[in-house]
């Protein structure tokens, strides 16, 4: 996507072009809704989540100062309203659910076995992140899953660099001394 494609999109949503902000809406609805996700630990809460956050960029959409990446911005709408969600419920939901959950016949998937594995694998995977502190599972989110800069987290989260650097390594270690208890 290219920052001229996202500036016409905007100018046109800015100027009543319902469908152009619609298109914003396809680009960035699943990472809209994972980041609410990892933060809040529910579906449900976080396709409400969704839908709120994107309200409030159609809002606030004049005020997009056009410097920064239009994803950057979504990001930050999405990680500041996840967090005041998190913190105004005052509980942990403990809910384990997979990211993306692939359905399949066995009768005709020829492999279904690794299918299976594969599932399951994913699911230890999202387990262990969802195992991490609030802000860890985030950051893993955006450089693993949503693949931004360390800069562009830094923007985000508004941490340092050297803090977000910190942060990937200790929950990579983290993630893997979790992974490695549950294979042993």
């Amino acid at each position: 996507m290219k920052l001229l494609d996202e500036n016409i999109l905007i100018q046109r949503t800015l100027n009543g072009d319902v469908q152009s902000f619609e298109e914003i809406v396809k680009r960035y609805n699943m990472m809209v809704y994972t980041l609410a996700y990892r933060v809040l630990k529910n579906r449900e809460e976080a396709d409400e989540l969704a839908q709120d956050v994107f309200i409030k960029i159609y809002s606030s959409l004049k005020s997009f100062n056009m410097k920064s990446k239009l994803s950057t911005w979504i990001y930050r709408i999405t990680y500041n309203t996840s967090i005041n969600k998190f913190k105004s419920q005052k509980r942990r939901i403990v809910t384990t659910e997979i990211d993306r959950y692939a359905e399949f016949n066995a009768a005709v998937i020829p492999d279904a076995h690794n299918n299976v594995a594969e599932i399951e694998k994913q699911k230890i995977v999202n387990d262990s992140i969802l195992k991490l502190p609030e802000t860890d599972r985030i950051i893993i989110t955006l450089y693993y899953y949503e693949e931004l800069s360390i800069k562009e987290i830094s923007e985000i989260t508004e941490l340092s660099v050297q803090n977000i650097k910190i942060k990937l390594y200790r929950s990579r270690q983290k993630l893997f001394k979790d992974l490695n208890n549950r294979i042993n």
